[in-house]
């Protein structure tokens, strides 16, 4: 036990250690020596430098061999700039998710695309009413969620090997089980715009979400309504995903992005006056 707590403690160091690394030459737009690195953050040299190639192997510090100084690299950049896109994209989708939240009476909720699947990121919810909850932080199952089916319904086999279970694992009877069953329920989203959980996951429980489109034409969010299958029967389902269409429609457009996507849809499916 008392090994277990060394290694973590050393680790913990580590990681403060390497955090001021990345501060100090935060600071140092020209970078920094060995020695004026070691001087800076209090390391040893030799720690320091085992810290330097785990961070240059990572992606994050890079090495001039010729003046033997080391920087930053746009990785960081590149992380900060996740972090601001998020929070564009959950500050302008605020006051649309109220808004849905008020003409549908139901728990509205925003999901972020990633690199491993999705992340929901807010919740609008009526109080003093029975709602489905979304917890903020948790990752949605994509193949047997609306969120789920509205952030891939454009991907490739690629991305769908690479987020989707394998195991097509049934949380309920209605589940999809397979790729080619969760293929069909793709393409539907791409014909109406918006994607259907008819209690898949979740017994009593439907959903209805849309994808939300970036500058670069890339699903990048979507946002989802969830309620009790008693409320939102099939046909209410359609009118409400008409409504989270026209919603995730406007989020687009407010990102600088194309509705082309809706509008096709809206051709098949058109908006319920």
């Amino acid at each position: 036990m008392a090994a277990n707590d060394a290694q973590s403690q050393r680790r913990a160091g580590s990681l403060m250690s390497g955090l001021d690394v990345i501060e100090v030459l935060g600071e140092e737009p020209d970078g920094l020596s060995l020695t004026e690195l070691a001087r800076a953050t209090g390391v040893d040299k030799g720690n320091l430098h085992r810290l330097l190639r785990s961070l240059i192997k990572r992606g994050y510090i890079a090495r001039d061999e010729q003046t033997k100084v080391y920087s930053l690299t746009p990785a960081i950049v590149s992380l900060a700039g996740n972090l601001i896109r998020n929070m564009d994209v959950v500050n302008l989708a605020r006051p649309l998710m109220q808004e849905l939240m008020e003409t549908s009476g139901e728990t509205v909720h925003l999901a972020y695309r990633t690199k491993s699947g999705g992340v929901y990121l807010a919740q609008e919810r009526q109080p003093n009413r029975v709602t489905v909850e979304t917890e903020i932080g948790a990752r949605p199952i994509i193949h047997c969620t609306a969120t789920g089916k509205a952030l891939y319904c454009l991907a490739d086999d690629d991305e769908l090997d690479r987020v989707v279970d394998p195991g097509f694992t049934a949380y309920t009877d209605r589940t999809v089980r397979s790729l080619e069953e969760f293929k069909t329920h793709l393409q539907q989203v791409i014909d109406r715009g918006w994607a259907e959980d008819d209690q898949e996951f979740t017994n009593g429980v439907r959903c209805v979400a849309a994808p939300v489109f970036d500058i670069h034409g890339r699903v990048v969010a979507s946002i989802g309504i969830s309620g009790p299958a008693s409320r939102i029967s099939p046909t209410r389902a359609d009118e409400v995903g008409r409504l989270v269409r026209e919603t995730c429609k406007r989020l687009t457009i407010s990102l600088g992005g194309s509705p082309s996507f809706y509008d096709r849809a809206e051709r098949t499916y058109p908006a319920i006056v």
